[in-house]
């Protein structure tokens, strides 16, 4: 971190100038309940109680230097996970400095390129947090971003000299699975069926290729009458290890596919490995309507025999907004669709679930104080769903109290349907300072 920070004060060259400086605070509290009604592993949680702390500090000098800290500070003591006991990043911490056009920026970063809901293709920077897939946390970036903007086009770059590695579910997570499992082999030949009693544990890590080191990107943007593109590229680490399971068991079957009985005791290996990736995305704003357009082409990087392979991501979406008397609805219609090297039905894969997926939400907001929010994601492919529904109230400006519902339902033996045990009710009271 000192050696970015040098780095950027180096390459600005200008010293401070004789300003008065400003400082800010704040923080953002909130303390959650999330309640699974049913059972799903031998010693796993039914009730997670979290308290999150957000500190906000910021600082201003003059017109040209910022410092921007919120990091994120997460207790979950009755976790029956270690690793998910408590969690703590930086998230954003940077320093930045902007003269003109001209911006450059050190520190911990988090950064979304792209323009879609929910399933993004082409936001690739940030490792994640995902104990929990429904409600992941981005992981900030140690990196420089430099950002101008040009009399044709507007561009950032992006530096990350060492990536960080995305935080896996804990051992006892009721988020690993526990029925069918479908690991994602050469021809996806083998199916492993686990016992009710199964032990988790993480094995070993190899990182591929330096996929960690020196992982850069870059954007163009330009907007055109009522269009907004951008092309981007990426060279890194992929969002996602390659996680290889090690079982002991027996062997029921060998045709069509190889079925195993697996002892109790499996030990899941990771392997990061890098990808190269290029990103296209569209806003057009006509009728009333947000028309939205991301596509991307990502690649392996190296020869090992089990990398994912090439994939094509697309989303495409509409968004309006109804206003009313004393209310707002913001609606989003949006279909993805992708194609991939491997034609598989590996139910630990993320994107098989958008392989062909419709997805529609709303967010209302009414007396500026209740808002609601529902959404829904149908996989064409696996006939499974995920359904969301939200409701919230704010109080005396600064509180808020919210209570959401998740369903998934479908077979376990596809990626939705995995999880379908995992219906969870989750209340939420937060404050802000």
């Amino acid at each position: 971190m000192k050696i970015l920070l040098l780095i950027t004060f180096i390459t600005i060259g200008t010293p401070m100038a004789m300003a008065e400086s400003e400082w800010s605070f704040g923080a953002d509290v909130s303390m959650s309940d999330q309640y699974f009604p049913e059972e799903y592993g031998e010693d796993t949680n039914n009730n997670l109680l979290k308290i999150e702390i957000d500190p906000l500090v910021r600082w201003k000098h003059g017109e040209r230097w910022r410092f921007y800290l919120k990091p994120v500070l997460v207790a979950d003591p009755d976790n029956k996970s270690s690793e998910e006991k408590f969690f703590a990043d930086p998230t954003e911490a940077y320093i930045k400095f902007k003269k003109d056009v001209l911006t450059i920026s050190a520190g911990y970063h988090v950064v979304t390129w792209g323009v879609t809901d929910g399933y993004n293709p082409v936001d690739f920077i940030n490792r994640k947090q995902i104990y929990d897939p429904i409600r992941s946390k981005k992981l900030g970036a140690a990196s420089i971003i430099v950002s101008e903007s040009l009399k044709w086009f507007d561009y950032d770059f992006i530096y990350i000299p060492r990536a960080t590695t995305s935080l896996m579910p804990g051992e006892e997570s009721r988020w690993l699975p526990r029925e069918v499992f479908i690991p994602q082999v050469p021809q996806n030949n083998l199916v492993l069926i686990l016992p009710e009693n199964l032990r988790y544990h993480w094995g070993t890590e190899r990182t591929l290729d330096n996929a960690l080191d020196n992982n850069f990107g870059l954007r163009l943007q330009k907007s055109f009458s009522i269009f907004d593109i951008s092309i981007s590229g990426y060279d890194g680490a992929a969002p996602y290890p390659i996680i290889e399971p090690q079982v002991t068991g027996t062997i029921t079957q060998v045709s069509p596919k190889t079925v195993i009985e697996v002892d109790p005791d499996v030990y899941l290996n990771r392997k990061e490995h890098r990808i190269r990736q290029g990103g296209f995305t569209l806003v057009s704003r006509q009728w009333d309507f947000l028309f939205k357009y991301a596509t991307s082409y990502t690649s392996d990087h190296g020869q090992y025999y089990n990398l994912p392979g090439w994939i094509h991501e697309s989303v495409v979406g509409l968004e309006k907004t109804f206003n009313f008397s004393d209310a707002m609805l913001i609606g989003i219609l949006q279909y993805s669709f992708l194609d991939t090297e491997r034609k598989n039905d590996s139910n630990i894969s993320i994107t098989e679930i958008f392989r062909a997926a419709w997805m529609a939400g709303g967010r209302l907001t009414w007396k500026e104080v209740w808002n609601a929010s529902f959404l829904g994601l149908y996989d064409t492919v696996h006939y499974s769903y995920y359904l969301q529904a939200s409701l919230g109230r704010r109080f005396f400006d600064s509180w808020n109290v919210s209570l959401t519902a998740d369903s998934i339902a479908g077979s376990s033996e596809n990626p939705l349907g995995l999880y379908s045990k995992n219906d969870s009710y989750l209340l939420t009271i937060s404050r802000s300072f």
